[in-house]
C-alpha cells in the first residue's frame, strides 16, 4: 500500500509540504533568534522549537509512538538524552517530543543552515567538528548541565548509512562522567525510512521513540566512560533488534 500510495505523497510534498516546511523552519529560526539571540530572553528556544518541529512531523504526516518517556523523564531532572541517528527527521523528532529543555551538540556544518545556524548558535547550542578541542567542548557541555538544562547527543556522530546502529563516539559518556547526570538512552525506530542519508525526497513511515531507565555513572573514570557507553549502547540495540 505505501508503495502504490508514495507517488501521491511525493505529489504532496511537492505541491504543499515542502514549502510548508521551509516557512516554518525560517519563521522558528527567526523568532528563536530575535528573542533568544537579540533580546536574551531565557529559554526562548524552548517552545518556538517543540511547535516547529511537530507542526514538521504534521505536515509531513508523520505519526510519532512515544514509550517510557511519562515513565523516566522526570521534570526536577536534567539529563543526557542519548539517540541512535537513523535520518534527518531525527532532529525533529526529538525536538517535538523529547519535552524537556535541552541543548544539541551538533555538526559545525549546520551553523551554514540560513538563519536556523545563527539561532542555535546564539541560544549556546554546541557546534562541534573534528578540530574543535575536547577542553571546549566539554566546558561548553558541562555550563550547560549545571544551568539545570539537558543535553542531546546522537552517539554516533552522524547519520546512518543503512539504518542499523552503527559505533558509538565517546563524547556523551565523557560528558555524563564528569557531569555526573544520568544518561537515557533514546531508540529511535522508522525514522530511517522517512529520509534516510543521501535522499532528497521524504517517504511515508510511522516512527517508534522509545525512552528508556535512566543509566546511572559509576564513578568518575576512564571505567566509567566504557560502562555508560557499552551499556547506552546495549540498551538501544536490544530495542532495535541489533543485540
Amino acid at each position: 500500500m505505501r508503495k502504490l500510495l508514495h507517488p501521491l505523497y511525493v505529489l504532496y510534498q511537492f505541491v504543499f509540504a515542502i514549502w510548508a516546511g521551509i516557512f516554518l523552519t525560517m519563521l522558528a529560526s527567526l523568532i528563536i533568534w530575535l528573542f533568544g539571540g537579540i533580546l536574551k530572553i531565557k529559554n526562548a528556544d524552548y517552545y518556538p522549537a517543540i511547535v516547529w518541529c511537530r507542526l514538521m512531523c504534521i505536515v509531513f504526516l508523520i505519526p510519532i509512538k512515544l514509550v517510557g518517556r511519562k515513565e523516566y523523564v522526570k521534570d526536577d531532572q536534567n539529563y543526557i538524552f542519548v539517540s541512535n541517528h537513523q535520518g534527518m527527521f531525527d532532529i525533529f523528532i526529538l525536538y517535538g517530543y523529547i519535552m524537556k529543555n535541552f541543548k544539541w551538540m551538533m555538526k559545525k556544518q549546520l551553523r551554514k543552515v540560513p538563519l536556523l545556524g545563527i539561532a542555535c548558535e546564539s541560544t549556546d547550542h554546541v557546534y562541534v567538528d573534528r578540530t574543535t578541542p575536547q577542553k571546549d567542548i566539554l566546558r561548553k557541555s558541562l555550563n550547560i548541565l549545571k544551568s539545570g538544562k539537558s543535553m542531546t547527543i546522537f552517539a554516533e556522530g552522524t547519520r546512518s548509512d543503512d539504518g542499523k546502529l552503527g559505533r558509538f563516539k565517546k563524547g556523551a559518556f565523557v560528558v555524563a562522567n564528569m557531569s555526573q547526570k544520568p544518561i537515557i538512552p533514546i531508540a529511535i525506530q522508522g525514522a530511517y525510512d522517512i529520509l534516510p542519508k543521501g535522499c532528497f525526497c521524504a517517504h511515508w513511515s510511522p516512527v517508534t521513540v522509545t525512552f528508556h531507565a535512566p543509566i546511572e555513572c559509576k564513578g568518575r573514570d576512564s571505567e566509567n566512560v566504557d560502562y555508560l557507553m557499552s551499556e547506552t549502547r546495549a540498551v538501544i540495540a536490544k530495542t532495535l533488534g541489533e543485540e
